[in-house]
């Protein structure tokens, strides 16, 4: 069923392939566009869940500058896996270099830029996507946004969805309390927030690229992961290696698209409205929302898988955990930013 459903996603998507980048033409013809290339840096197309909503984006895009007046002069070329760039902190340094001008991120990659951005992804920090929406738009965060944009030469356009709730997939349970994983060597996909939120439930943390988490899983190189049901169970079949699904969030996956500064403010005001309006025109987190539910009543339904489900005083327990581990990186950040998130909620 899942391989079913990732080549439905190939069939249907296939020509729409990720994550932007602009290049002017070199001859000054009449019939010469201004041509704004795209790229995916994620080798992992289609099955990754994020592509998924991002192709929804650039699927717009490519039809408005077909009938929309304002786009008419633009070129649109599409690549894919990464042909540009290897993954997306080359595709973000890239854009803030000026190199290319647009690029899909999330938190994990903008941290690269501030540090403050390790909040985005941090374990039990937002309770939800529009929790997260509400704190990006408070004077704090939007005075992030401005200083990233004149000090970094990255602008963040839009904040277009969120991937779906990072949650624990483990073959070695069944888990009942946190004391249940202490021990277990679990995958996760990198960041220092993750790794404090590992190490703070006392289970072993190893990072490792998308590309050897099966192998490590087959091999016992790891017990577990930490990954989405709107992507990684499809992707690792996850069905075939672990049996537990632990349905404690640990974070949440948000999307944002970002644009080279310079470039971004040299556009006609019509062309930025233009583009702009088109992200507002997709609410792709609702998907994401449909399908993480659906996903996990399918897991639970099957008699050979788990989903484990928690008291609110046990997830309670666990977030706290989590949050406490990170103290000292809170000390080191903004407090008005935390102050802000914590009047968002």
């Amino acid at each position: 069923m899942q391989k079913t459903f990732a080549r439905s996603i190939i069939l249907s998507i296939f020509s729409l392939l990720i994550a932007l980048v602009m290049v002017f033409p070199g001859a000054n013809t009449a019939e010469s566009k201004e041509k704004i290339t795209m790229s995916t840096a994620t080798p992992m197309y289609p099955a990754f869940a994020e592509q998924i909503g991002i192709n929804l984006y650039i699927n717009a895009i490519i039809g408005m500058t077909e009938t929309h007046p304002d786009l008419k002069k633009y070129e649109f070329k599409i690549f894919d896996k990464g042909m540009l760039y290897g993954n997306q902190s080359e595709a973000l340094e890239a854009v803030s270099n000026g190199a290319i001008q647009m690029t899909y991120s999330a938190p994990h990659f903008l941290e690269e830029l501030d540090p403050a951005w390790k909040l985005g992804e941090t374990p039990g920090v937002f309770e939800s996507w529009d929790h997260y929406m509400r704190s990006m738009n408070t004077p704090e965060w939007k005075a992030l946004h401005d200083k990233m944009a004149k000090e970094k030469g990255v602008t963040i356009i839009k904040w277009l969805f969120d991937t779906g709730t990072w949650y624990l997939f483990t073959d070695t349970g069944p888990i009942k309390s946190v004391a249940d994983v202490e021990g277990q060597k679990i995958r996760f996909a990198g960041g220092e927030a993750f790794a404090k939120a590992l190490k703070a439930l006392k289970v072993t943390p190893i990072a490792l690229p998308y590309t050897e988490v099966v192998t490590a899983l087959q091999t016992n190189m790891i017990e577990g992961l930490l990954t989405d049901f709107t992507g990684g169970v499809g992707y690792f079949e996850l069905a075939r290696h672990t049996k537990y699904a632990v349905l404690i969030p640990f974070g949440n996956q948000p999307i944002c698209m970002v644009a080279n500064t310079k470039w971004w403010e040299g556009l006609p005001e019509n062309v930025r409205e233009t583009l702009s309006t088109t992200f507002d025109q997709i609410d792709a987190s609702k998907y994401y929302e449909k399908f993480e539910q659906e996903s996990i009543e399918k897991w639970d339904a099957d008699p050979k898988l788990s989903a484990l489900k928690f008291e609110k005083e046990e997830i309670t327990k666990w977030q706290k955990l989590m949050r406490d581990s990170f103290a000292d990186m809170y000390e080191k950040l903004d407090p008005e930013l935390i102050k802000a998130i914590d009047t968002a909620r």
